[in-house]
């Protein structure tokens, strides 16, 4: 055994227990009672050792057959009972004092999280810890709290021992308590204040500031700095050595924040991963290479190397910033200007991130390689251009969409990532939609067993709606029914739907297509988006003939639609007769169900959520709904992924008069929460209560609720 997990067993060992049984017998059958918490007898026994014999005798010397037997190899084995043997009698007499005669249950004590030691070392910070904790150890300081049982911690040595990991990260593994619950334990104990998972996104010039060996071999980040003071996160705040090496490396006066071992773990892997590290080669190489830039070459010069030459640095880098945007699973990659060179931004989960800043000197031809593969014109910088290209990346083909911007004398370049399509098999499984509630299912599958209409989804750009809407076909599809669908550009390849991909340069829009599948007998058409008023008088034309058109369209609500159809040229009497219902949508981040924190609101946060309703605001006051931390399994977020809001209004009787009636859209709303439609705001308002995402991702959706 281990001199440090020796060290954490021995505290728990109950001499005025193990004295009950024989030596000898504990020799010859391989065990050792440890002590007995909760009723429980805890029992270290040899790999070898026949369980059965350990019961017979504990319930031969203690009357109980509750154990907790573990095992432990034949070394540590002799190590630990030597120890017994050599100390029980003074062990015994000590025991007798702090034990209660009364009982076999005992006071456990372990050593800190991360073998912190005792004694305080301040260095650019003050301690202030809880009296009633210093000096205390982490298992102890965990136990006082509430927060664990002695059972608990016993395990969590015993996988501690086995794993070499220290006891906090294992109890925090073991969902026993929160990465919080573990921070606020070790505060409490050491005095400092703990790193924020804010503080853990740390840059490459904050980073930098010291050795990556350094880093990982004494557990130390540099966090922040500025001229006189270094703030450093540190597993031990108490290593003197490593508080003096700081200075020495830096010339910097530390500032000491406490980090636990776990973070400090995920937090390494994400900061020196080999992704990074390979794009941080490749820019030290383009860096090198600078000067090359300041030549001015001619136009044909430009293009001629872009087109022959996959192997030179530039193209390297723009392939590493395309695959990296991939495997980040982000939708848009941002290229622009700054007052000092350009920035690199990916849209992931609906929030843009910076990555990384260019080379100086490199952005005029990283944009005109991405213009080269796009067949965009690498002479034009004063307009707009559009272009795109495909690539093959693990095996799966990409499309991508470039749009260049002319901004302040320079060009801002944004690349849609397409999703490449995939395939989905037909078949009749339970209609599944992320976030939609039982009754919207249900109000959904209404709509959608029509024979004919037409069916919307609304919400801005990267909503969902086409997902919702191949969600709907899947439902529906059906070897008796005839499915065609228009889009631009096929993401999802369904079985037994024939599927068409707009290619205006060839003539084949979506107005063009609607006519000539009109022509080939459909029963549903799904067109992937109502442009224009061609468009549209179509899609009425197919309602009016037995059809069943879905389609999206880009409103904020799902009465607002409507008005935005007769904005675009429609009869309103026709848009009452062929409307069968809309289903509005946003996308919220979904919080990570790892490490969110419960708390109770504010009303300030209530009102942002709720309308003037008082009774209903007291009652979300006193309701626990969530925030996010950040873990390593959501990357430090406090979020993974993203869920549905969705606002689903059936067009009733009302409704249509309404509509042939011209009524404005607070009306038609009106009219249709008093059909017991639920809004945006209700729906995510009940994601927030239900403890799927937070009062700050309402504001950023749908912005603070009106009257």
């Amino acid at each position: 055994m281990t001199s440090s997990i020796l060290e954490k067993i021995k505290p728990v060992i109950d001499f005025s227990l193990v004295s009950k049984f024989d030596i000898k017998d504990m020799q010859l059958k391989a065990y050792i009672p440890i002590c007995i918490a909760k009723g429980v007898v805890y029992v270290l026994a040899k790999t070898s050792t026949q369980h059965s014999d350990i019961v017979s005798v504990v319930n031969k010397v203690l009357a109980t057959d509750k154990l907790n037997i573990k095992n432990i190899s034949d070394s540590d084995f002799l190590v630990l009972l030597n120890f017994i043997i050599s100390n029980i009698h003074v062990e015994q007499a000590e025991s007798t004092e702090s034990v209660d005669s009364s009982s076999n249950e005992i006071q456990l004590h372990y050593d800190n999280d991360d073998g912190i030691e005792d004694e305080s070392v301040v260095v650019g910070s003050e301690q202030h810890s809880d009296e009633k904790y210093f000096s205390k150890k982490i298992g102890e300081v965990l136990i006082q709290m509430g927060l664990v049982t002695n059972e608990q911690i016993f395990n969590a040595l015993v996988e501690a021992k086995r794993t070499h990991i220290p006891l906090g990260t294992i109890l925090v593994q073991q969902g026993v308590i929160t990465l919080e619950e573990l921070k606020k334990a070790l505060t409490a104990q050491q005095g400092y204040e703990a790193v924020t998972a804010e503080q853990l996104k740390i840059p490459d010039s904050v980073l930098s500031m010291l050795p990556e060996d350094f880093i990982k071999m004494n557990k130390v980040l540099p966090i922040s700095y500025d001229d006189k003071v270094l703030v450093v996160g540190m597993v031990n705040p108490n290593d003197k050595k490593v508080i003096n090496d700081i200075i020495f490396l830096t010339g910097l006066k530390p500032s000491i924040l406490i980090i636990t071992h776990y973070e400090f773990s995920m937090c390494t892997q994400n900061l020196f991963n080999e992704n990074k590290k390979a794009t941080s080669k490749i820019i030290k190489k383009i860096e090198k290479q600078a000067l090359a830039f300041d030549r001015e070459e001619t136009l044909f010069e430009q293009a001629q190397k872009e087109l022959k030459d996959d192997s030179n640095i530039v193209v390297k880098f723009v392939n590493k910033i395309i695959s990296d945007g991939i495997d980040m699973k982000a939708s848009d990659i941002h290229i622009e200007p700054r007052l000092e060179g350009y920035v690199v931004r990916y849209r992931k989960d609906g929030i843009l991130r910076e990555v990384l800043r260019l080379p100086p000197k490199t952005e005029s031809a990283i944009l005109t390689r991405l213009k080269v593969i796009s067949k965009m014109n690498i002479a034009e910088h004063r307009r707009p251009q559009d272009g795109s290209f495909s690539i093959t990346y693990k095996e799966r083909d990409y499309d991508f969409r470039i749009n260049t911007l002319p901004v302040a004398d320079q060009e801002k370049m944004v690349i849609r990532i397409l999703a490449p399509a995939v395939s989905m098999a037909s078949s009749k499984d339970e209609m599944v939609i992320v976030g939609a509630s039982k009754e919207d299912t249900e109000l959904i599958k209404k709509m959608e067993s029509v024979p004919n209409g037409i069916i919307l989804t609304t919400g801005p750009t990267g909503s969902g709606k086409t997902t919702t809407l191949y969600t709907l076909l899947k439902a529906i599809n059906d070897e008796k029914i005839n499915i065609t669908t228009i889009e631009d550009p096929i993401e999802i390849r369904i079985d037994g739907i024939n599927q068409s991909q707009i290619n205006t340069k060839a003539g084949i829009t979506f107005a063009s297509c609607m006519r000539a599948i009109l022509r080939q007998d459909p029963d549903v058409i799904l067109v992937g988006e109502i442009r224009d008023i061609e468009t549209l008088e179509t899609a009425i034309s197919a309602a009016l003939t037995g059809h069943l058109v879905l389609s999206t369209l880009h409103t904020n609500s799902a009465a607002s639609t409507i008005t935005r159809l007769i904005d675009m040229g429609a009869k309103d009497y026709l848009v009452s007769s062929t409307l069968v219902g809309i289903i509005a949508q946003r996308l919220v981040r979904n919080l990570c169900p790892h490490c969110r924190t419960q708390y109770y609101p504010s009303r300030e946060e209530a009102e942002l959520v709720i309308a003037d309703d008082e009774k209903e605001i007291q009652e979300f006051m006193k309701t626990p709904i969530y925030k996010p931390c950040g873990c390593d399994k959501c990357n430090f977020e406090g979020y993974s992924g993203r869920i549905g809001v969705y606002e689903i209004m059936p067009i009733t009787k009302e409704i249509k008069r309404l509509i042939a009636q011209g009524a404005h859209d607070v009306q038609i709303e009106e009219a249709a929460v008093g059909a017991g439609m639920n809004t945006l705001h209700r729906a995510c308002l009940k994601h927030i209560i239900e403890g799927r995402t937070t009062i700050s991702e309402f504001v950023r959706v749908l912005g603070p609720v009106k009257d």
